[in-house]
């Protein structure tokens, strides 16, 4: 036998650690995500897997799974809260839920995809806050944290004012 097996053998097997992440969404009952590890949680593996269930940023769940008041390091369990968008572009429109941490260009991004909204076209819409003529959303702010479902529309931009 190898020493490496030798070690692994003696040391026998990892701990198994299940990690459970509540998310609260506006509108629906809470839904608990497990995921299932040896010997430590795979911090960068978990943002994966909550973020292809929740059509979010991989990126963006890990750093929110780094602040102990969403998952706390030794319980192996948290909360992960997130705040509606409901989205118009034209005719359509589609409710998703966001990270408040989030900045408001990633629902832009995302409503561009979810619409099937060409690149370029895209880069020439902005959102809205309430309705089509409703004050610009400074895309580089966040989203916030906000009670029911806040409507935003993907516009062509209006004329300029003072212009």
């Amino acid at each position: 036998m190898s020493e490496q097996n030798e070690l692994s053998s003696s040391a026998g097997p990892l701990e198994k650690i299940v990690v459970r992440l509540e998310v609260e969404r506006e509108g629906y009952p809470a839904e608990t995500i497990t995921a299932e590890f040896e010997g430590a949680i795979d911090r960068p593996q978990l943002a994966g897997k909550i973020a292809s269930i929740l059509d979010l940023e991989a990126e963006e769940i890990l750093e929110e799974l780094s602040k102990p008041e969403c998952l706390h390091p030794e319980r192996h369990h948290g909360t992960l809260k997130l705040v509606c968008v409901d989205l118009h572009f034209e005719t359509e429109e589609k409710k998703h839920h966001f990270l408040p941490t989030a900045k408001w260009e990633r629902v832009h991004r995302w409503g561009c995809k979810h619409f099937r909204i060409a690149v370029d076209a895209c880069a020439n819409l902005e959102l809205h806050s309430g309705d089509p003529d409703g004050p610009a959303l400074n895309e580089t702010k966040e989203i916030g944290h906000h009670r029911g479902c806040l409507v935003v529309w993907l516009v062509k931009p209006g004329p300029e004012k003072n212009g």
